[in-house]
């Protein structure tokens, strides 16, 4: 009997395939390799990859073996931008070799000594197995900053270093600029047309006075900014973002990823790199405990005095994901970056699941209103210290700013372009 049963071969392997998530990097700091470490021990899948600081291989070697085993993105950082500036030149950086004994000038990246210079940067990625590099950019002024040319002959030059090591290695734009500079269109479609001349294969926007305690105003003009860079066709990626503002940036489409430090470098200002250095009075920055229902981060000690004036701050603010904190508050405060970083890869996996028609949608109503009430909420208990009292008084005016700002961003018309997301790293080491 002849079967009625009619074999339809397979759908085609384009149309079945998911797209790819939003993307979350995350820079590493110089003894944030322990908790990293443990993470992926932990089966952690919510990180497209690791920015490590060229200064720093030999402290994170193991971290960055683990990194390439497991498939995520390893990234170099030359450090370029800081070394050449008075405040951010130091004696480590100057070790480096593309380093001087000085700050760098516009005349230290030009003819034979720049080729030089990339020739090292891709060196250094190629020994190291290194599948992207922060290309050797500049803070920059405008579009008529002596720095522009040089940076655009600089991503020339490094490409052409990578082409030639055969080696499969991504080459990232950093693009780095004052808030204000992105915000003047005349100035901004400069730079975009600027930067066609400059090979890449992704840019990352670190917008100075730009970051997680932004303004809903801000925020928009950020979001409005990043469309611009949009028609280079490649992956563009919010670089000292995180907080509202950055999952912001991800779910109106003006991004297709968010790179940040381990409770740090949330947002992004020079200042300290262009004053003269002073010497260091110890101690270095203190991990923060970040508390996603009030889109905060505070010192530990601050956190364990919210989280146990009352049991009521402490079952809303308090962890409650047994994967992330098993015991709840107490490892919140012990274990403030993995706490950190799990809570925002979750953050970016449901903007993620989430179909981009309805994204901003989502975020409105799961991210910033329910910050907005529970911030409202928190401030209006009598329980808190009057410098918390006051503290998350003004955060609510400026979260009830945001929101409004936010909502009316979403009533506009629908953005014509949405953000390339970066893919993900194919293949172990």
């Amino acid at each position: 009997m002849a079967s009625n049963v009619i074999q339809l071969p397979p759908r085609p392997r384009q149309d079945t395939a998911e797209p790819e998530p939003l993307a979350f990097y995350v820079r590493v700091g110089r003894n944030d390799h322990a908790e990293l470490l443990e993470l992926m021990a932990s089966g952690e899948r919510g990180i497209c990859g690791l920015v490590i600081e060229a200064q720093n291989l030999t402290r994170h070697r193991e971290l960055m073996a683990e990194t390439t085993r497991q498939g995520f993105h390893l990234v170099l950082n030359p450090k370029t931008q800081p070394m050449a500036l008075v405040g951010g030149h130091s004696p480590t950086l100057a070790a480096l070799p593309w380093g001087l004994d000085r700050h760098h000038r516009p005349i230290d990246f030009e003819g034979d000594e720049g080729k030089s210079r990339a020739a090292q940067i891709v060196e250094m990625a190629v020994d190291n197995k290194f599948s992207q590099i922060l290309g050797p950019t500049h803070l920059l002024t405008g579009p008529n900053d002596t720095w522009l040319r040089h940076d655009i002959d600089m991503m020339v030059w490094t490409a052409e270093q990578i082409k030639a090591s055969t080696a499969e290695i991504d080459l990232i734009y950093p693009l780095g600029v004052a808030l204000d500079v992105l915000r003047n269109r005349a100035e901004r479609q400069a730079l975009v047309a600027a930067l066609a001349d400059a090979p890449c294969d992704a840019i990352w926007l670190k917008i100075e006075n730009f970051g997680d305690d932004a303004s809903g105003d801000k925020t928009t003009a950020y979001i409005d900014a990043c469309r611009d860079f949009h028609e280079r066709g490649v992956p563009v990626v919010g670089d000292h973002v995180g907080g509202l503002p950055g999952l912001g940036a991800l779910a109106f489409g003006a991004v297709g990823g968010i790179a940040h430090g381990v409770t740090m470098l949330q947002n992004f200002s020079a200042s300290g790199w262009r004053r003269p250095r002073t010497p260091s009075q110890g101690g270095g920055p203190v991990r923060r405990v970040y508390l996603p229902s009030l889109d905060i981060l505070l010192k530990p000690e601050v956190a364990q005095a919210l989280l146990t004036s009352s049991q009521r701050v402490r079952a809303r603010c308090g962890c409650r994901d047994t994967h992330c904190c098993p015991h709840g508050v107490s490892d919140m405060i012990s274990r403030p970056a993995r706490h950190a970083l799990y809570q925002r890869a979750r953050e970016i996996e449901m903007l993620s699941g989430t179909p981009q028609s309805i994204r901003a949608a989502h975020y409105l109503d799961e991210r910033v209103r329910r910050v907005s009430d529970d911030v409202a909420s928190i401030a209006g208990l009598s329980s808190l210290t009057p410098e918390l009292r006051d503290r998350f008084r003004k955060k609510q005016g400026g979260v009830a700013r945001f929101r409004q700002a936010m909502a009316h961003l979403a009533q506009l018309s629908t953005p014509e372009t949405v953000a390339v997301v970066p893919a993900r790293r194919r293949t172990g080491g």
